[in-house]
C-alpha cells in the first residue's frame, strides 16, 4: 500500500443499513480486520474498514480518519465501531469531546486504554520509532500519556482482552496479551469486558473473538 494515498476508506455510506466502522492497530492496515468485516457484513451490516499511516501522531490520524469518515457516520441511521488496539485510542481521542447522535455500540479488542508498559520500557531506544511507530511514543502508562489523559469513555464499549502472553509478554506483569496487560484494557465508562485465550496481534481474527463482536453489536452485551 506504498503508493496509496492514506487514510483509505474501503466502504460507502448506507443510509438504510446500520454501519460498522473497522478500525485497525498500529503498523497494520485494515487487511488485518478484513475477517471480522465479512462476518459482520453476513449479519447485514454495511461495512467501511479503514486504513491509515502509522507514522503519524494519534492526534494528525484522528484528523485525517475522522475527516474522511464523517460523512459515512452522518449518513447512517445508527453507526457501530470495532477497533484493534490503537484504533481504540483513536476513536476515544475522536470522540473525547462528543459522540454522535447515532453512535450504537463499540467493540475494542485488546485496547491499551491505560498504556502499554512495553512503551515504557523500550521508548528510549533510537530506533524505537522506526519498529512501533511514531503513536507508539504516546501511549505509555504515565499519567501523561495521551491514553491516561483522555475523559472517560461516553459511549457503550465493550473490551475483548487477551491472556495469551509470550515473547515480549513475559516482561509484563500477567496476565496480558503479549502486548497490553489485561488491567490496561480497561478504563473508566467501559461497560463490559471479557477475557479470551488470545493474543494482541492476532486476537481479532480469532473465531471466539468474532462471535462475540457480532453479539455485543447486536445487543450490547457479550456472550
Amino acid at each position: 500500500m506504498s503508493n496509496i494515498r492514506l487514510p483509505l476508506i474501503s466502504g460507502n455510506a448506507d443510509t438504510t443499513k446500520e454501519t460498522v466502522i473497522l478500525i485497525h492497530g498500529m503498523m497494520r492496515t485494515g487487511r488485518s480486520m478484513r475477517r471480522i468485516g465479512e462476518h459482520l457484513a453476513c449479519h447485514g451490516y454495511n461495512i467501511v474498514n479503514c486504513s491509515y499511516e502509522s507514522t503519524k501522531t494519534v492526534n494528525e490520524i484522528t484528523d485525517e480518519l475522522f475527516s474522511a469518515l464523517t460523512p459515512i457516520i452522518e449518513a447512517a441511521p445508527k453507526v457501530h465501531f470495532v477497533t484493534h488496539s490503537l484504533g481504540g485510542i483513536i476513536l476515544r481521542n475522536a470522540f473525547k469531546d462528543k459522540a454522535p447522535s447515532n453512535i450504537g455500540n463499540v467493540v475494542m479488542h485488546g485496547p491499551p486504554n491505560r498504556g502499554c508498559q512495553h512503551i515504557d520500557h523500550f521508548s528510549w531506544l533510537p530506533f524505537f520509532s522506526r519498529i512501533w511507530g511514531k503513536p507508539a511514543r504516546e501511549l505509555g502508562t504515565s499519567k501523561k500519556s495521551l491514553p491516561n489523559r483522555l475523559p472517560p469513555i461516553n459511549f457503550h464499549c465493550g473490551v475483548i482482552a487477551g491472556n495469551m502472553k509470550g515473547g515480549l509478554g513475559l516482561l509484563l506483569p500477567s496476565p496480558n496479551d503479549g502486548k497490553v496487560t489485561v488491567e490496561n484494557t480497561w478504563t473508566e465508562g467501559v461497560a463490559e469486558q471479557i477475557v479470551l485465550p488470545l493474543n494482541h496481534t492476532f486476537m481479532m481474527k480469532n473465531a471466539v473473538a468474532i462471535k462475540n463482536t457480532a453479539h455485543f453489536i447486536k445487543h450490547g452485551k457479550f456472550l
